[in-house]
Order: C-alpha cells, then structure tokens, then sequence
C-alpha cells in the first residue's frame, strides 16, 4: 500500500518503487532489515519529525545519590538542560519580592506601566542566574546516563525530582520489555519482574498488558513499579509487557525514499559481483550503474536533509 503503518508494508512498498514484481530484487532479507534500520536511525537522529522535545521527570532515589547519576532511557538522545532544584520556579507567598511587586506596584495594568515591572522581573533572574546558577551535567546516548555535577549531599534528596529537559526519538515499532508484570483490578499501580521500567519507559507512554489492554504512564515509581492514569480493570499475574510505537512514522516521506534509496544501493552492490556478465537473451548486468544512481540520490536527500530539516545548531547529541 502507498501508505504504510508497518515495517512489513515499508519494506513492500520500497521493493515496488524499485520495480517489483515486474523486475527481481536481488537483495536479501536481512539486508533489506539492516537498510530500514539504517535509513530510521538517520531519519531520528536529523529529522525534525524524527524526535519530540519533552520535559523528562525522574524521582530522586537513594541508590541514585550514592552512585550521582540517573538513569536516562534509550529513546533520549539529546538532553538540553536540568531545571534548578533551588525554589526560584516554586509558588511564591505574600513575602516574596515578586509577590510585593504585583501586589503594590503592578495591581492594575490599566493605570501602571509593566514597563518596569518586566525590567525588575528580569533583574530577578539574572540575579538567580549569577547566584544559584543552573544545574551542570555531563550526557552522552551510548550510556543512557545523566551525570549531574551537584552537591549530592545538599542540593536533592530521596523522593526530590529532576526535570531534563530533552529530545526523545520517535519508534515506531511495538517493543516488548523486559520482565513481566503483576497487576490488580481497581488499582493503579503495576508492579513489575525483572524490569527495568526507568531505562525503557518515559511518561505519557502507551504500554500493553496482557496484549490485551493499553494504559498511559502516569508516574514511574521505580525500575519496578508503575502509576497508569485510571485504575486497572482487570488482573493478571507475570504477563508481557509491551510499548506502543508511533506507525505514522513508517509512513513518513523522507524516510520513504531514503530506506528505497539505501536498498537499491545495496542491490546495485550485489550485482555489482556479476559486472559484465551476459544472461540469456543478452542481457547485461549493471550493477554499477545502479550503485552510482543510488548513491547520487542518498548524497541528494542527506543535502537537503542538512540544509532544511536538521534539529537547530546549539543542541548538543550525546
């Protein structure tokens, strides 16, 4: 079909734009497997469609403390700051200085300029900026850790959280995780065996229990245990657990014809071997020609890739 949902229907349709079935294919499976794979990596890691900014939030745990660092999950894969643990972003009360300041001089904004107000309010946060300052980490994918240079002993404590703010890819496959999961009718909370739910999952996830029922994430408690949104209707004991993946993404344009231009580039190197070999009815193979096509598309779309949809220039990949 023109629009595929599945790794199946991708793989079909780029077999077609290449001429199948009127013309054979001479690529095997698992190298069409290994081009999809190569063609999703680089469409997540420069494709602005490929990642979504979220705001990670993670439950300080004494385990975390003694070892300083947190675990990162592995669809992360840029991470652009830590929000402060002081309480400059907290609920202020009547004596805090911004309290004072809507409270007598911005009251009404008909009658008094915000003029100063916004200058005042901006001097607050340089202030803040100069004196507590932001949190520093150290962050690279290939770990799926974040290393946060703080005073462990002071600045957090068990039960605290650290909001990240990063780039997560989107999968669009359905994973099965690991461990299995024990859960209960009229409860929110899945407990799991084996798992490791704080390296695999993010909020706001779609998993499947059972393969029977799908429920968001609302808290990951700890590697073992998790908060969906509603409670549980029904229970189950060590069953499989997996996460939803985003299908839309297997029908994107890009990484259409980039996954059709990587197998037809693996198709020309195949029969690049036979070059010069006559077959019945003389013809001649050429795989070289082929080769050369495919690579002068691939060069093409990683040029305009580059040049008009990579994620902007300050962000830092791990």
């Amino acid at each position: 079909m023109a629009n595929p949902t599945t790794r199946a229907e991708l793989v079909t349709y780029c077999k077609r734009k290449l001429g199948f079935p009127v013309i054979e294919i001479n690529v095997d499976d698992d190298q069409v497997d290994d081009r999809i794979d190569e063609a999703l990596s680089f469409y997540q890691d420069y494709h602005f469609d490929g990642t979504e900014k979220i705001y990670m939030k993670h439950m300080i745990t004494a385990e975390d403390i003694n070892r300083r660092w947190i675990y990162c999950p592995d669809a992360v894969i840029f991470v652009t700051g830590v929000m402060p643990f002081d309480q400059s972003n907290a609920s202020i009360n009547m004596f805090d200085l911004r309290y004072q300041l809507r409270l007598h001089d911005l009251y009404d904004f008909t009658s008094v300029s915000y003029v100063s107000y916004e200058i005042t309010m901006q001097h607050i946060r340089t202030l803040n900026l100069l004196f507590s300052g932001t949190p520093q980490f150290r962050f690279n994918r290939k770990q799926n850790k974040v290393f946060l240079d703080i005073d462990w002993a002071r600045d957090v404590y068990p039960g605290d959280y650290v909001i990240v703010e990063c780039y997560r890819t989107l999968n669009p496959a359905t994973i099965t995780l690991t461990g299995t999961a024990t859960y209960t009718s009229g409860v929110n909370t899945v407990t799991g065996y084996g798992t490791t739910f704080d390296q695999q999952l993010l909020e706001n996830d779609f998993i499947t229990l059972n393969g029977v029922d799908t429920w968001q994430i609302a808290r990951i408690s700890s590697p073992t245990s998790i908060e969906v949104r509603g409670p549980l209707t029904t229970s189950a004991a060590n069953v499989a657990i997996t996460s939803s993946g985003y299908s839309d993404v297997w029908n994107d344009r890009f990484l259409k014809k980039y996954a059709t231009a990587l197998i037809k580039l693996q198709w020309g190197n195949n029969l690049s071997k036979f070059s010069g070999i006559q077959m019945p009815g003389g013809v001649t193979l050429d795989g070289v020609r082929i080769m050369t096509e495919a690579q002068a598309e691939i060069d093409k779309m990683e040029e305009d890739m580059f040049n008009m949809n990579v994620l902007p220039s300050e962000i830092m990949m791990g």
